[in-house]
């Protein structure tokens, strides 16, 4: 409890600082579109990691010209996963990323503007059969072999389940560099992240207990537009 009274006194501290010292030079709010792409580790049951590209956005509202709170969402989709649903399988995914939480940027580099950030929400994702059904790996047979006996589990779930989707928990924690070419504008170079979801991987058995969490990235580029404040 003492820690967290300190942390919150840190940041006050550094919020006055920040606010006293460049009060009307930062946009009060800043949207940024921007080109996502992520690198995810298997999810719902697959067998492989995979590639996903699309757009995003962010919104943010600057407190002061160091803290700022930032909401995140962006969507992506990835086709051509073929066998990591069985063998033969042929799917695409969709996945969707709402977070948000506190982002720190730091404006006193000129037109150089570095940020941290972390966020939290959800994650969704949705595979779809091109071939087949989910259910029953898109046209394959599910089998799993159990640890403690020599019978073969064969699961072949409702032929007509042609997508699954999941949300889990996902978090991210990174930062990024954005280049001002004035008040209004800037290019958002680039912003790097770990993503952390916990998707689970719908395993039966106790053994897989070990595998709930996914470890992933995600990189982000586009533009920054600022509004409000000082003129």
């Amino acid at each position: 409890m003492s820690g967290s009274f300190v942390f919150a006194g840190v940041l006050l501290l550094a919020s006055g600082t920040a606010f006293a010292q460049d009060s009307d030079s930062y946009p009060r709010v800043e949207t940024s579109p921007a080109f996502t792409y992520v690198h995810n580790s298997p999810v719902l049951g697959g067998s492989q990691s995979f590639n996903c590209y699309g757009f995003g956005g962010t919104i943010a509202y600057n407190f002061t010209s160091l803290i700022g709170l930032a909401a995140d969402l962006g969507g992506c989709r990835v086709a051509g996963l073929d066998n990591t649903y069985g063998v033969g399988s042929k799917v695409h995914v969709g996945e969707g990323t709402y977070v948000f939480g506190p982002r720190f940027t730091f404006r006193n580099f000129g037109k150089i503007q570095p940020f941290v950030e972390t966020n939290w929400g959800v994650e969704h994702v949705r595979v779809k059969c091109n071939n087949g059904n989910v259910g029953n790996a898109c046209g394959g047979i599910t089998t799993v072999q159990p640890l403690s006996t020599d019978t073969t589990v064969i699961i072949v779930a409702n032929p007509n389940d042609t997508s699954v989707g999941k949300t889990a928990f996902a978090l991210t924690v990174g930062g990024g560099l954005d280049i001002k070419f004035n008040k209004k504008i800037a290019l958002r170079l680039v912003q790097a992240e770990y993503l952390y979801t916990r998707f689970g991987n719908d395993c039966q058995f106790a053994v897989c207990n070990n595998n709930n969490g996914q470890n992933s990235f995600r990189l982000k580029s586009g533009i920054v537009i600022g509004w409000g404040g000082a003129k």
